[in-house]
């Protein structure tokens, strides 16, 4: 037999066997077999693994071998798999479990590999029609070109950090606790809070671990005790700790979680008087993309992703619709359970992203089944507010969301002011 027939026959075995192996996790609902990363590397590969069948079974009559017909088929799946990302992501609920299925990072590093994959077979003398060669490097660069601002990678050109931080500058720290202390030891979880001697803490899910909602915790007098002098303002498991005064706080968000019907509240906003400022901080934690307490072969499984994906929507439109209207220097910060190149972000385009000023080329901040590959936790910041360092830390084993550190400084905007965003009901402080 020959080494393409060999190569091509080893490729269909490793996809059936992945089919297989896929099929059996969705039915019997063990969605994380042996207790590690394999069975969700596995899992990732679904949607190309689909498109590719889909090209290989188009392309069964081309006077191709079955090398070369997986290598085109492969390289169409990546161009078709990226283009429906862009024409779906943020736009159709459909999307959500693709959105997941894939981590941003394999839009670039697929395309690599396959582009590296045909270099090696050439370098080995391996006999692929030049036809095929060619439409599989065309293809796959095309995937490669389309697919690198799906990556989420830092971009290099983004402009960097604001200069050095000035005296006065904030230490912010933001961070998806992951159910509060209620897991963790309290003593350790809250050494490792005071650690970072943050100016302000925005901190979502300060809150108990209920079925998808939040667990009201009632720990004021602790914290007060723990950080004092500090103010606080507290919504629906969101709490912000500012060493500023708080002039206003104002939480936004009036539809409820649709799984979860005591969740409402897609961001907490405190004005704080810094200075000669006013900088507004949104402490943002959107809804969740999907919930896993249900089979993916039942109706309500997404009946429930179609729902809170129309909720997280409208979330992130108020979000949109407070800001447009702050004439304040604005901070917007926390879990906005949304993907790098997804659709939704689309709309934050007027902020710009604080991760341009350090830390990891891939700004993942997800941890999940052992592997740190999503980016759901942001920083968005107006022009108007200067980002001199931002880096991304360690839960040390106390939530599965790494914590954003970053230091920042408004400038001055004489239009600025205290304000009461519309249809709100402010507590003054």
């Amino acid at each position: 037999m020959s080494v393409p027939r060999r190569a091509g026959g080893a490729a269909l075995g490793i996809l059936s066997l992945w089919l297989v192996l896929t099929l059996a996790n969705w039915l019997t609902g063990r969605f994380w077999w042996w207790g590690g990363a394999v069975p969700l590397v596995l899992f990732f590969a679904a949607p190309l693994v689909v498109l590719g069948s889909v090209a290989m079974l188009l392309l069964a009559r081309a006077r191709l071998s079955l090398l070369e017909r997986v290598l085109v088929g492969l390289a169409a799946a990546e161009v078709a798999l990226v283009v429906l990302r862009r024409l779906f992501s943020g736009r159709s609920w459909v999307w959500v479990i693709p959105d997941l299925m894939v981590p941003p990072l394999l839009y670039a590093l697929l395309p690599a590999a396959l582009l590296a994959a045909v270099a090696v077979l050439a370098l080995c003398r391996v006999q692929v029609a030049r036809p095929a060669r060619w439409w599989t490097v065309l293809l796959t660069s095309a995937a490669l070109v389309l697919g690198l601002d799906q990556a989420g990678l830092r971009e290099p050109w983004g402009g960097g950090a604001d200069g050095p931080a000035p005296p006065g500058a904030l230490r912010v720290v933001s961070w998806d606790t992951f159910c509060w202390d209620t897991t963790d030891d309290p003593v350790r979880f809250l050494r490792y809070l005071r650690k970072w001697r943050a100016d302000v803490y925005l901190l979502q899910e300060h809150s108990g671990c209920g079925p998808g909602a939040p667990v009201t915790i009632d720990d004021g007098e602790r914290l007060r005790r723990e950080f004092p002098g500090r103010h606080f303002a507290t919504a629906d498991g969101l709490l912000t700790i500012s060493r500023f005064p708080i002039v206003r706080e104002t939480p936004l968000g009036t539809n409820p979680n649709p799984l979860a019907r005591n969740w409402k509240r897609a961001a907490l906003r405190t004005d704080l008087h810094v200075g000669e400022h006013i900088l507004s901080v949104y402490n943002v934690h959107f809804y969740d993309m999907l919930y896993l307490s249900s089979s993916p072969l039942t109706r309500d499984f997404y009946r429930s992703i179609e729902l809170l994906d129309s909720a997280r929507a409208t979330q992130l439109q108020e979000l949109v619709t407070d800001v447009a209207g702050n004439a304040n220097p604005v901070l917007a910060s926390g879990n906005f359970n949304l993907l790098p190149g997804m659709g939704y972000t689309r709309r934050l385009g007027h902020l710009r992203d604080a991760a341009r000023a350090g830390g990891p080329l891939y700004p993942a901040t997800l941890t999940f089944s052992g592997l740190r590959l999503w980016r759901m936790d942001w920083t968005f910041t107006s022009r108007d507010v200067a980002v001199h360092r931002y880096a991304l830390r360690s839960p040390e084993g106390l939530s599965s969301h790494h914590l954003q550190d970053l230091v920042v400084s408004p400038a001055a905007n004489e239009n600025a002011a205290p304000s009461t965003p519309p249809n709100a009901d402010p507590k003054v402080r």
